[in-house]
């Protein structure tokens, strides 16, 4: 009884309250943006001038004549002054003023000696210097920024004064005085509309128990819908329930349909393995066949009996034991088409609730289990790929490095002193740190593909001026293995691509081809048309087995003792092949021992801009 007569604060009273400690919130926001208003803009203003003076340090480095010409000097600093607002000085070695954009040039010569300006003294002696501290020759505070011209005995000087930040705070005064006006003549309006309409009539609420039939629900005595809704609750309690359970029986069947939607395998089992309910990517994942796909058939019988080779049953099985593995990997083999990750965990328990149960009590037993199944087989290729890829780079990185380390241990050691010996020493140290520089270059162009898998910035692009500019590229190559290249792709032919991804097609392509070649061999690049446009790369080179082709386009993989002996990262048609995937091309290789090799590669109609005449 105590606490029913236990009397509560009214609603009209926590308004206000509340709009009081609003107003004393925002009163102090005002105050602290007022006071830190100053701090903040001489920051952001003192990094504005430092800015200015770093460019413009940087235009007098590279046109010291703008230094030594006293005219020059002073129309500079107008200039930028009438551009930027702010004073600008240029000072002399020994604190003389050069030239200032609010004197004029006459009478430069009388201005004092800056030498003892704290700002300049700074600069002197580390390059940059600043200061707040009253002008004379302005009447007012400015805050000063010096900056020494790099390689030169000048210093260059910014001041600009806090007319702006006065302004800045007297129009945020007399905007916070407004909207505080405004906020607090519309909360009290608020507050007595509330007090009035809502807050009184709540208070004299009448109830069961009162003068009114005790048979009758409370009402709230207001002209609201909401005090209508209110009155009316409890009349449509029946019907809200009703409603309720219709919605529980939708979200049930909609429960349903997701699950039998899920990629990922969902069975409930009993404690002894039987099956419950299943969903069908559950039957896929676990090998059941297209006419054992019925989950209806799995219902009722233990999951022992339906997958009598596969590890899974045993597994489930020793749910209890304390040694089980939270998951379990299943790997794909004869009756597991698929490398399966799976979770068991309980459903339910049976009897009360363990944390309920008395201390030393016995936890019981789990009523069901949910076991999900995850098709990992492709991550776990991925996977195997990535330690792949780890391990061939390493040995390709390994190998250049193991050179570099060699010969360099050998001049430590006495061969730097020998002439003979030095010179064949340096240039296996640097063709080997060229090696790894092309090999680190190949990496971060294949991580680029990988890392942006879809076309952004595309473009036409002629494709024989790219071509030419790959054979700009291995000129010197060509030229020492008396390589030729014929370039007979048409001058209208326009594909459309990122630039950097056409380049790393047809550089890695064309340098494949001369690489490969035979001295005085030839290479020739044409376009065929047809349902798609087609370019063509052919050398007359060492060519490829026929039975390497399918993976040439591997990563690091060379095909044949002679490819293997040519220097290379291994990584160049994967490249290619990368790119090409990026925009929906093939790339095909045709080739035979002593035959040369043909590179075809198909570009999408969508790709080409205007096709070929």
């Amino acid at each position: 009884m105590g606490q029913q007569n236990r009397e509560y604060p009214s609603l009209r009273s926590r308004l206000i309250g509340m709009l009081a400690i609003f107003a004393a919130l925002f009163l102090g926001l005002t105050g602290y943006l007022y006071f830190t208003s100053r701090a903040l803009f001489a920051e952001a203003l003192q990094k504005e001038l430092s800015g200015d003076l770093e460019w413009m340090a940087s235009t007098l480095q590279e046109r010291p004549d703008l230094l030594r010409d006293p005219v020059l000097s002073d129309s500079l600093c107008k200039a930028i002054s009438r551009f930027k607002g702010f004073r600008v000085t240029l000072i002399g070695a020994s604190g003389s003023v050069l030239a200032d954009s609010h004197v004029p040039l006459a009478e430069v010569g009388g201005l004092e000696n800056h030498a003892s300006r704290p700002e300049v003294k700074m600069a002197m002696r580390a390059g940059w210097g600043h200061a707040w501290r009253y002008s004379h020759t302005l009447d007012r505070g400015m805050l000063y920024v010096a900056r020494k011209v790099p390689d030169q005995e000048y210093y260059l000087r910014m001041a600009a004064g806090p007319i702006t930040l006065n302004s800045f705070q007297m129009a945020s005064l007399k905007l916070f005085a407004l909207f505080l006006a405004l906020f607090a003549g519309a909360s009290s309006a608020v507050t007595w509309w509330i007090s009035r309409k809502i807050s009184a009539p709540l208070l004299h609420l009448t109830g069961a128990g009162g003068a009114s039939d005790p048979r009758k629900p409370p009402r709230w005595e207001a002209e609201f819908r909401e005090a209508e809704v209110l009155n009316q609750a409890f009349e449509g309690y029946v019907g809200q329930v009703r409603t309720l359970g219709r919605e529980i029986e939708k979200q049930r069947d909609k429960l349903a349909a997701v699950l039998n939607q899920l990629e990922e395998g969902i069975l409930i089992l009993s404690p002894d393995g039987t099956v419950v309910a299943a969903n069908p990517s559950s039957l896929r994942l676990l090998g059941a066949g297209q006419d054992n796909r019925d989950a209806a058939a799995w219902v009722g019988r233990p999951l022992s009996l339906l997958l009598p080779g596969s590890p899974l049953p045993a597994w489930v099985e020793a749910a209890g034991s304390p040694d089980r593995t939270p998951v379990m990997h299943v790997d794909k083999g004869p009756d597991a088409p698929y490398d399966l990750l799976c979770h068991l965990a309980p459903l339910g328990k049976s009897g009360a609730d363990p944390e309920g149960a008395p201390s030393g009590s016995a936890a019981p037993e789990a009523r069901e289990y949910l076991l999900t199944l995850l098709d990992v087989t492709e991550f776990r290729h991925l996977d195997r790929v990535k330690s792949e890829f780890v391990a061939n780079a390493s040995h390709e990185l390994k190998t250049p490095l193991s050179s570099i380390k060699g010969y360099a241990e050998a001049l430590l050691e006495g061969a730097l002193n020998d002439p003979k010996v030095r010179e064949p020493f340096v240039g296996k140290i640097h063709a080997n740190a060229l090696r790894l520089e092309r090999l680190v270059q190949d990496l971060l162009s294949l991580s680029h593909l990988e890392a942006n898998p879809e076309p952004r910035e595309t473009e036409p692009l002629p494709l024989r001026g790219y071509v030419n500019a790959a054979a700009n590229l291995h000129r010197h190559a060509m030229e020492g293995a008396g390589v030729r290249l014929e370039n007979h792709v048409g001058e209208d032919v326009r594909v459309i691509m990122e630039p950097r991804d056409l380049e790393l097609i047809l550089n890695n392509l064309v340098g494949n081809a001369v690489k490969y070649n035979r001295p005085g061999g030839k290479v020739k690049l044409w376009t065929e048309t047809g349902a798609s446009l087609r370019l063509f790369v052919k050398d007359t080179g060492i060519g490829i087995p026929e039975e390497m082709l399918p993976r040439i386009f591997e990563r690091f993989y060379r095909a044949g003792a002679s490819r293997a002996s040519k220097e290379g990262t291994g990584l160049g048609l994967a490249i290619v092949k990368h790119a090409a995937q990026k925009y929906g091309m093939t790339v095909s290789a045709e080739s035979g021992i002593g035959e040369g090799s043909r590179f075809i590669i198909g570009f999408p109609p969508a790709l080409v801009d205007k096709p070929p005449a």
